[in-house]
């Protein structure tokens, strides 16, 4: 598939929309680290449930940031986290600080208004004999979540099945 290609089609993303279509979603934060996959430890993610009131029949775990203007109380990994609750930053965080930290975050319900981008990451494939390998992913496509604002939880309206 070629850019031009790929910039007349629509890509769908794990939300059954097109990419960079705004849309209101009900998630819960999770902590990374209990999927057990090591390039996600540090991280948290949204398990989306909802999209524009609709319950979605699977619950995709999505990565995260907020733009620049957003002003959530969210925080996509521990350190970012910590800075949120403290304003303050830290250096380093040991596995019970976390724990602490985490209390009252890690399984909280949101509401927020967002879109789903894509991109490439990972290591490339075939790489010269010269450059050494990092510790990585493939080489892959996949989405995230790119966070504009937070709603009240309180103000749902009707949900229905998809």
């Amino acid at each position: 598939m070629t850019l031009a290609e790929l910039n007349r089609r629509n890509v769908v993303g794990n939300l059954g929309l097109p990419l960079g279509t705004a849309v209101e979603i009900d998630a819960e934060v999770v902590s990374g680290r209990s999927l057990r996959r090591k390039g996600l430890d540090s991280l948290y993610l949204l398990k989306v449930t909802h999209v524009n009131g609709k319950d979605l029949d699977t619950h995709p775990l999505m990565q995260f940031s907020a733009s620049g203007f957003a002003s959530v109380e969210l925080a996509n990994h521990t350190f970012a986290l910590y800075e949120m609750k403290h304003s303050a930053k830290a250096k380093s965080l040991d596995s019970s600080q976390i724990a602490e930290l985490e209390k009252g975050y890690v399984g909280k319900k949101v509401r927020l208004v967002v879109y789903e981008v894509g991109s490439f990451h990972g290591i490339p494939n075939q790489l010269p004999k010269d450059v050494p390998v990092w510790a990585d992913f493939g080489f892959h496509f996949s989405t995230s979540l790119t966070v504009l604002n937070e709603r009240d939880t309180n103000s749902r309206i009707g949900r229905t099945k998809r």
